[in-house]
């Protein structure tokens, strides 16, 4: 039987709640960040403090600028994601398409890996300072459900992006004896897609990748689905047992 095909939606109100939040934390890292430079800027004018008064200024500025950097990273990231189109994924016959990107053939795609971070995620949410933080970066678009598309040439796939900066969704690994350097393409669903698209889209994926003899696997550990899908990325990984 044919694949039937099938769209998931963006959720357009999730999207623009997680730019918004973005855009939050980029502020708030920018107030830190500046607050440490004033707060070294002082201690250096009136010689006051010590080496923990030092240790917590760099610390400070440093968390700020990372979090300014990630909060960029990311809002990119899904502004590049949603693109001009009102669906994040595209499931036909004939191959598989996210949003912002050209669509893959089912017989150019290496494997589909789903991982599934809620556990990890609801375990750290028991740790009061790393729980909440954990809650702000969903909040900004982070996501737990992972999908990541491995295609057999990634800089083929690259070269059909609009732009480089598109392009370089598709992170490269290894070069193999046939030249080739296989590609991902990841995509966080329940970033972009309502909670019930979310399971729609996996449940999708997995079953039209499996009907057209491509691996797939769905993990709930990192460390799990790594074992899994390295030695399948780069040739220096030792090759999977199974």
């Amino acid at each position: 039987m044919p694949s039937a095909r099938f769209d998931a939606p963006l959720d357009l109100a999730r999207v623009q709640s997680a730019g918004l939040w973005n855009s939050r934390l980029i502020l708030v890292g920018a107030l830190i960040a500046a607050a440490s430079v004033l707060a070294a800027w002082g201690a250096v004018a009136t010689g006051w403090g010590n080496w923990f008064t030092t240790t917590v200024i760099v610390i400070a500025a440093a968390a700020s600028v990372s979090l300014v950097i990630s909060s960029l990273i990311r809002r990119r990231m899904l502004l590049l994601l949603v693109g001009g189109s009102g669906t994040a994924c595209s499931i036909a016959e004939s191959g598989i398409t996210l949003a912002g990107a050209p669509e893959i053939a089912w017989g150019d795609l290496e494997f589909i890996a789903i991982l599934n971070d809620r556990p990890r995620t609801d375990r750290l949410r028991g740790v009061p300072l790393f729980g909440r933080l954990g809650e702000l970066t969903i909040k900004a678009g982070s996501g737990t459900i992972l999908c990541e598309i491995a295609v057999h040439d990634g800089e083929a796939l690259r070269r059909r992006f609009p732009s480089g900066a598109a392009a370089r969704r598709v992170t490269l690994y290894g070069r193999w004896p046939d030249g080739s350097r296989r590609g991902v393409l990841p995509l966080l669903l329940d970033a972009v897609l309502s909670e019930p698209a979310t399971e729609a889209a996996v449940a999708a994926i997995l079953s039209a990748a499996t009907e057209h003899g491509v691996p797939t696997a769905m993990h709930d550990s990192t460390v799990a689905n790594l074992r899994w899908k390295a030695p399948r990325l780069d040739p220096e990984w030792p090759r999977p047992v199974s």
